[in-house]
């Protein structure tokens, strides 16, 4: 029992000592230059990490608000990870359009207050869940949208934004998975419950694998361009998305 219990905490906190050496890994080699929200997310997601340990054995309705609170700003600074990764390194050519480099941030804040509203009329304990699976649901449409946008233009990933894209997509995937079971069973085991958690250590050994055995000088890569046809098809997209958002404006 006692080995199970310390297996158990193992898997619990096994992301915080590795999300420290991440951390050290990008300051060091100064990766925090070239992906800044990335880096910002590490950095959240440790002080996140060290809050719900100090406040394990508080009373549960503080435990509870303290891990929805820092569950809802975690799934910011991931969604700001994902716009950054997508849109400012894979398809930077989409990034110089200032249309598409203000429409996640924005579509951010929006999503939040319309979450947050929402979920008022529900009662205020599900503000914060409501919240964080709204930014999971709208992280998993970004990354399968980029995905396949990727594989239909025949972009090539780099090390560090495989990494990167294949972390989010492993913990996005298995919370959604897991939201998936809970709603047609009441099975709350224990490695159930920790699946999600796992998913997450082993993303954050991939994010620090990929940036550990990187150059210890990395040089800030050259924007590609986009193809012509592209970049035009990209502003019908903008015409068209400011259209159905200002309607009967010009």
């Amino acid at each position: 029992m006692a080995v199970q219990s310390w297996l158990w905490g193992l898997i619990d906190w096994m992301g915080l000592p590795t999300l420290a050496l991440l951390a050290g890994v990008l300051l060091l080699r100064r990766f925090y230059r070239i992906f800044p929200f990335f880096f910002s997310y590490v950095i959240a997601a440790e002080m996140v990490g060290v809050t719900r340990l100090a406040t394990t054995h508080a009373p549960v309705t503080v435990y509870y608000q303290v891990y929805w609170v820092s569950d809802t700003i975690l799934a910011v600074f991931a969604f700001l990870a994902t716009y950054e990764l997508f849109v400012k390194h894979l398809f930077p050519g989409f990034y110089r359009t200032r249309f598409y480099r203000h429409f996640f941030p924005a579509a951010a804040i929006v999503i939040t207050l319309l979450a947050v509203l929402v979920a008022l009329g529900g009662g205020h304990k599900s503000v914060l869940p409501m919240t964080s699976k709204v930014y999971e649901f709208l992280r998993a449409i970004i990354l399968m949208f980029f995905v396949a946008l990727m594989l239909v233009m025949g972009r090539v990933w780099g090390k560090q934004e495989f990494g990167i894209a294949f972390g989010f997509g492993l913990d996005v995937s298995t919370s959604l998975a897991l939201i998936g079971i809970w709603s047609h069973t009441s099975n709350r085991s224990a490695f159930v419950v920790r699946l999600s958690v796992m998913a997450y250590d082993l993303a954050c050994i991939v994010w620090l694998y990929c940036f550990w055995s990187a150059p210890k000088n990395p040089v800030t890569p050259s924007s590609p361009t986009l193809p012509p046809e592209a970049l035009h098809e990209a502003k019908k997209w903008e015409e068209s998305l400011k259209d159905f958002i200002t309607p009967g404006k010009r």
